[in-house]
């Protein structure tokens, strides 16, 4: 659970180094940070095709392809903001990264928005709030017009100020705070992270704002909301089960520890509940694209080694790879590890027990998502 626990705190480490949420818009608050966003003008760029995970690794965003090797890169640097207060409880940050259904974009140190220019390259398109007591987390919407941001203000003794907001990608237009709110810097606080867009709402995953020990870092609820008001469309959480850490255009799933998985659409229904399947569930776990199939992946505690398990729905085959924790997915056939890509034999008929085999990457890192980012 540590690994998992720590594992998007220590990404903005890793650069660093190479609450509550209400249903309805609120009125931005007076110690919100001052730091605005500028218009920038966003060269035009060829859309980049193919299917990819997407993977920080020492101070470098890269495209893993489903053979392991690497598409395109970028280097990335880290946020000023580490810490949620002077006892260095880490800021549970989320990925800096960002992907539409064309381009990939990423945060790049305090302030600017970058996309990706394969092979090796960015362009800047655009700047949020930042500084040594401010962060921002970020999602374009997939057709590249529209960013949501995320302010999170530390400056406070107690509290963290947090507004979202959502404005035109380039130029900084048709900008509206959409919700605000304030949240505990102890252990019971919450933010909302900016994961994706489905049919023009946003996708907001609700996890501990800050770290201590081994804080569980699986979000507790999972929030469709409108973009223009920010008034809740739809919330999901799990009872006694764990939730996906990663979203997926199908929705996102919940399994308990004799591995009953319960699927939810982004309309917050219960599309279908499947098991028991394989139980011992895991730290980190998310649907497939389609909605085919499910992970649960344990990192690294106390020594043991790393497992993943795959599942697919309905039923179908499954697998158990031990040595290696999967993290999201590329497509229905392949999973992203810190230091691998998984191959699952999806296709394979019946419920039986295939052999999942891994690739190992050039360099191992943490998952930030997978291109196409569309939800």
């Amino acid at each position: 659970m540590r690994r998992c626990a720590f594992l998007l705190a220590t990404a903005c480490l890793m650069l660093a180094c190479g609450g509550s949420s209400g249903s309805n818009a609120s009125p931005r608050p007076s110690g919100s940070p001052s730091t605005s966003p500028s218009p920038a003008t966003s060269p035009s760029q060829a859309p980049i095709s193919g299917v990819y995970g997407l993977i920080l690794s020492a101070g470098t965003l890269q495209l893993i392809k489903p053979d392991a090797s690497v598409a395109a890169t970028a280097p990335v640097a880290g946020p000023t903001a580490r810490y949620c207060s002077t006892q260095q409880d880490a800021l549970n940050g989320a990925p800096p990264v960002s992907a539409s259904n064309d381009q990939v974009y990423f945060r790049d140190g305090d302030t600017k928005i970058r996309k990706l220019a394969p092979p090796a390259g960015a362009v800047d398109v655009t700047t949020v709030p930042g500084g040594s007591n401010t962060v921002s987390f970020f999602s374009v919407s997939p057709d590249d017009q529209r960013i949501a941001v995320l302010v999170e203000d530390l400056s406070g003794a107690t509290a963290i100020g947090l507004r979202l907001y959502v404005e035109d990608l380039v130029g900084g237009g048709h900008h509206a705070d959409i919700y605000s709110t304030s949240t505990p810097k102890g252990k019971t606080g919450t933010t909302l992270w900016p994961m994706g867009w489905h049919q023009g709402a946003l996708v907001l995953a609700v996890v501990p704002a800050c770290v201590f020990e081994a804080v569980g870092l699986q979000p507790t609820e999972w929030h469709l909301s409108n973009a223009a008001t920010g008034a809740r469309l739809a919330t999901i959480r799990g009872a006694n089960c764990i939730l996906s850490t990663w979203p997926s255009a199908a929705g996102v799933g919940c399994m308990d520890p004799q591995g009953v998985t319960t699927l939810y659409d982004w309309a917050g229904k219960v599309v279908s509940v499947t098991g028991p399947g394989i139980q011992g569930a895991g730290s980190t776990t998310s649907l497939s694209p389609a909605g085919q199939s499910i992970f649960f992946s344990t990192g690294i505690t106390l020594g043991s080694t790393p497992t993943t398990r795959i599942v697919q729905l309905g039923p179908g085959p499954f697998a158990t790879l031990q040595g290696h924790a999967a993290c999201g997915w590329i497509d229905e056939d392949h999973l992203l590890a810190g230091d691998a890509v998984i191959q699952f034999p999806a296709e394979t008929p019946g419920n039986v027990q295939v052999t999942a085999t891994a690739t190992p990457l050039e360099a191992s890192g943490l998952c930030a998502g997978r291109f196409p980012g569309g939800l």
